[in-house]
């Protein structure tokens, strides 16, 4: 049968088999479609966490070894929350290599790491529509609500991280955002601007500086670097100075600053800090 012949077939001239047969025809490949599209639930829909609006947002308190263990984990991973096993681990190897600097140099002991930023927490920056509907979600009750946004990369960004808290700065058009304290901020603060609607986003970072340390670790050696710093810290400190060590085992050795200099570890560690 040609094609010709096909079309005259009579069956054909009815025009209500015809119109059945383009229906059937459109249903199968509406079926086919829906099939192979990603589901909400894959878009992030569903996904919301439930948070409370934070007047006055506390940052939790941590101590030094954990500031540091985050530190070096942030700066080696781009993953959005950190590994809270290898952050233990990191933080207990961590006050060990400190106990055994200051035991032989008790002078040290004085200087303790100092976070720069309130830990788990960015300022976002967001589009006056972004930020009407978080606000009016949040509204004026400061118990638990899903934020929910309609801003699906939004609201499952928000999700991941662990969103607990929010306070919005309505003169400003700024959000606080309180995240998990596994949340690898630097990453975060990254994945936040790429989403439409924010504009940016930035640490909470602490007034002044002040006294610190700052390590990494090389094969079985810890490379310290203390820094002392005195005299009007809240505007930034008149005089500072820096320190050198390694802490092999039990080993804890001074290296006086031309040899330090020598070392790309400590090298490293005073450019990423931008210290001199």
């Amino acid at each position: 049968m040609n094609l010709r012949q096909f079309h005259d077939k009579k069956s054909f001239e009815n025009p209500g088999l015809m119109n059945w047969l383009c229906f059937a025809v459109v249903c199968l490949l509406l079926s086919a479609a829906w099939s192979v599209s990603p589901s909400t639930k894959a878009w992030g829909a569903d996904t919301a966490p439930m948070v409370v609006r934070a007047d006055s947002p506390k940052s939790p308190v941590v101590s030094e070894t954990a500031v540091l263990a985050d530190r070096i984990l942030a700066r080696s991973s781009k993953e959005l929350l950190l590994d809270e096993k290898r952050r233990r681990e990191l933080a207990r190897e961590i006050e060990g290599v400190l106990k055994r600097l200051r035991y032989a140099h008790p002078e040290m002991a004085k200087v303790s790491a100092r976070a720069s930023h309130a830990p788990g927490v960015l300022l976002l920056g967001v589009k006056p529509a972004l930020f009407g509907t978080v606000s009016r979600i949040l509204g004026a009750e400061k118990g638990p609500v899903k934020l929910r946004t309609g801003n699906r990369a939004f609201d499952a960004l928000n999700a991941r991280l662990g969103l607990r808290a929010v306070r919005p700065y309505r003169h400003t058009g700024v959000l606080v955002m309180n995240l998990s304290e596994r949340a690898n901020i630097r990453a975060a603060r990254r994945a936040y601007t790429a989403i439409e609607g924010v504009e940016y986003a930035e640490f909470d970072a602490y007034l002044g500086d002040g006294s610190d340390i700052e390590m990494s670790k090389s094969g079985d050696a810890w490379h310290i670097v203390v820094r002392k710093a005195w005299g009007d810290c809240p505007s930034g400190c008149l005089y500072k100075k820096v320190f050198f060590f390694t802490v092999r085992g039990d080993e804890v050795e001074r290296i006086e600053s031309v040899r330090a200099m020598e070392s790309p570890q400590f090298r490293k560690i005073l450019e990423t800090r931008r210290w001199r």
